[in-house]
């Protein structure tokens, strides 16, 4: 069970920093296209970038919500004290 957890924790991760690593290039390159006048541009970045950052987002999203789910540990309850 804790090889599944670890898995999700580096699907977590890597696609964690594909769509932060993808969204700045969506964002730089709309910045660009703008000032430069570009629609054409724009129209590529869309076709191109936005599905697979959306996809990265979703997995991303999924593998966090799978992640904030933790098993319960053994944990000894502390003793009370008797009546004397």
């Amino acid at each position: 069970m804790h090889s599944i957890r670890r898995a999700v924790e580096v699907l977590f991760v890597l696609t964690l920093a594909a769509l932060l690593v993808g969204g700045v290039a969506f964002v730089a390159g709309q910045a660009i296209a703008l000032v430069a006048g570009q629609g054409e541009w724009l129209a590529l970045l869309n076709s191109t970038i936005k599905a697979p950052i959306c996809i990265a987002a979703s997995i991303c999203a999924i593998a966090g919500f799978l992640l904030s789910y933790k098993r319960r540990q053994n944990q000894e309850q502390p003793q009370k004290a008797g009546a004397r």
